[in-house]
């Protein structure tokens, strides 16, 4: 296996963990946030708390992260 292999085997890992933390992430800010909001409606209220949890700029950041990750995995792939 070469280096760029196995580079890209590593990074594909790391990516999809990166992605699982993301998701978690997301679920539990937004399942804290709404322990303290009003006690709206539960379901309709959760997806407008998942938009905003999203939006949030630890939420982006992971995001930003995941798209080096998977454009790192595509040029060591291509290589």
């Amino acid at each position: 296996m070469s280096d760029n292999e196995t580079l890209a085997t590593i990074f594909e890992a790391l990516l999809e963990q990166s992605k699982a933390v993301r998701d978690l992430k997301i679920q539990s800010e937004t399942l804290k946030q709404m322990m303290f909001a009003h006690r709206p409606a539960f379901v309709p209220a959760f997806d407008e708390q998942m938009k905003r949890t999203c939006a949030s700029p630890q939420v982006r950041m992971l995001d930003v992260m995941i798209v080096g990750l998977e454009r790192a995995v595509r040029d060591l792939r291509v290589e």
